[in-house]
């Protein structure tokens, strides 16, 4: 009887072990939130789960673009913009119907607290994340960029062939599909990219891009970091162009910017130059 004891006692520790370390922010689709977070040590005080949820709420509220700075990471997106995409966001995305706090986050050194948000949309569910950054004095704000999806310049003229390279966040996958000039699968890592907002640009029954870096460059290197435990999908922002002779889907990955959608100042990729 105390060896079967002791057995079960290690088979439990061992199941409560894995489950805290795989837990995750979840991307966009998800149909839950992932558990909230291990809060991680700051040198800055990190908001509480209500803070967290209050700080969320009174960026997405704000009307008065002379309050964006205050409250919200804006990245180079002007104020009267970033209020005009939360006057559209009901709209857009319906109303909000729950918000889950997803606890504290560190993502290439940077401490992000993270809020899961639910909405109705109009046939079915629409899910942002938006992470909140602390500034350099200690003031914690919401990042826009992220929480916008924001690609530069926009989906449709990108997809549309206006723009030859474009700066976009994504969730990536390790694919398998190689053609056109990225048919040398030993030149070439292949990637499946998904957007919301570039889905509904794509024609029918084609939900994802295609992307490509090669093998043994910085990008790739950053690359096999994003996934080095083994994950299917990970958020990313990237920089990405078309090249001649591909497909429409078919783009290259030129940079990767953040393993996130938070982009920091250095880009991630740099790291492994």
């Amino acid at each position: 009887m105390v060896f079967t004891a002791a057995a079960f006692l290690i088979i439990v520790g061992f199941a409560v072990f894995w489950v805290r370390s795989h837990r995750r922010v979840p991307a966009p689709g998800d149909s839950e939130p992932a558990p909230a977070m291990v809060r991680i040590a700051s040198r800055f005080v990190a908001p509480s789960e209500d803070e967290a949820l209050a700080l969320v709420r009174e960026a997405i509220a704000n009307r008065d673009p002379a309050m964006v700075e205050a409250i919200v990471r804006r990245g180079a997106t002007d104020a009267v913009k970033v209020v005009e995409f939360m006057e559209a966001l009901e709209t857009r995305d319906g109303p909000v119907r729950r918000m889950s706090w997803l606890g504290s986050m560190d993502v290439d050194g940077l401490l992000m607290e993270g809020v899961w948000i639910k909405c109705a949309g109009e046939t079915s569910p629409v899910e942002r994340l938006a992470f909140l950054v602390s500034d350099e004095v200690g003031v914690w704000k919401m990042d826009f960029e992220a929480f916008a999806r924001t690609c530069t310049p926009g989906w449709r003229d990108f997809l549309g062939g206006g723009a030859k390279r474009a700066r976009v966040r994504v969730v990536v996958g390790k694919d398998s599909y190689y053609n056109g000039p990225f048919i040398d699968e030993s030149e070439w890592e292949s990637f499946a990219l998904a957007a919301p907002e570039a889905k509904e640009l794509l024609p029918e029954g084609r939900d994802l891009l295609c992307g490509y870096c090669r093998r043994n460059s910085p990008q790739a290197r950053a690359m096999a970091r994003i996934f080095k435990d083994e994950a299917k999908k990970r958020r990313a922002t990237l920089e990405i162009q078309r090249t001649d002779g591909a497909d429409s889907r078919q783009f290259e990955i030129t940079r990767v910017l953040a393993e996130d959608w938070v982009v920091q100042a250095r880009p991630f990729d740099e790291k492994f130059e």
